[in-house]
């Protein structure tokens, strides 16, 4: 499948937004990574991997998020 990816967050929770159609994704994203080919179940799978990458690779953003959903 075929998905537009992006993050954003909600309290002390990532976010990360899959979507098939570019326009259903949030306007407060903080980060777009673009057209995917990625299902829902793999990024579920390894939603905290993803959160300890952000965590390293922006820290001012993500440094105090403690969850990962797949919405």
């Amino acid at each position: 499948m075929v998905y537009y990816v992006g993050t954003s967050k909600r309290n002390r929770t990532l976010v990360i937004e899959a979507r098939r159609n570019k326009d259903f994704l949030s306007c407060e994203l903080y980060d777009y990574f673009g057209e995917r080919e990625v299902t829902k179940v793999y990024l579920k799978k390894y939603r905290y991997q993803f959160l300890d990458y952000l965590k390293q690779t922006k820290p001012l953003v993500y440094s105090g998020l403690l969850y990962a959903v797949v919405d």
